[in-house]
């Protein structure tokens, strides 16, 4: 049944699509409405600020528009979507030099790197704990503030999207393999600077 809703939705959009790429700007409006919520929750989740979330989601719904007459469908469009949103994102934190400390070796332990694995603990305290829940949740949003981009990307679209390694890799149009390295490196880091953390959950 998700297989035949997905596909149902695919369709859906791509006969908007062909509506934008006439002129329709009804079709665009309608599209813009349709994932408005899921592309500003992936940019917060990057940049931790409502205004300027919402003013990098029309920035790339602008550019969306601008670019849908080469949109050719050899993807889903809301991937060919969350594509141009990373980006405006991603240049927008270089902009503001919101970057790590190093960068990433793409041959980096790649054997290591598990599957399944998660890069975030997700504590489920009792009520009595909300202080300490909140003081972990801001170590973790610091932590992963101090990663490049490029690495705060792939994680918030692995943890935080649940995206398998091919939708990351299609979405940020680079490999597989540049995916896992980017994923083991900025796991690594987090590990390492949320070790008290994984240590007591």
């Amino acid at each position: 049944m998700p297989n035949e809703d997905m596909q149902t939705v695919e369709v859906e959009d791509t006969e908007l699509v062909a509506k934008c790429q006439h002129g329709d700007t009804q079709a665009f409006n309608e599209l813009v409405t349709k994932y408005r919520g899921k592309v500003y929750a992936m940019i917060y989740n990057m940049v931790h600020n409502e205004q300027d979330a919402w003013d990098l989601a029309q920035d790339g719904f602008l550019k969306a528009w601008k670019s849908i007459g080469r949109f050719r469908g050899q993807s889903a469009f809301y991937t060919w979507l969350y594509r141009i949103m990373m980006n405006v994102t991603i240049d927008w934190v270089r902009k503001k030099q919101i970057t790590g400390d190093a960068e990433f070796d793409e041959e980096l332990g790649l054997k290591e790197v598990e599957a399944g694995a998660s890069t975030l603990p997700h504590p489920d305290p009792l009520p009595f704990q909300k202080i300490e829940r909140e003081e972990i949740r801001k170590r973790i949003d610091e932590a992963v503030e101090k990663l490049s981009p490029e690495h705060r990307a792939v994680i918030l679209m692995r943890e935080m999207d649940g995206m398998q390694y091919e939708e990351i890799a299609e979405a940020l149009d680079c490999s597989t393999g540049t995916v896992m390295s980017r994923l083991f490196y900025a796991r690594k880091k987090l590990q390492g600077a949320l070790r008290d953390i994984y240590e007591n959950i």
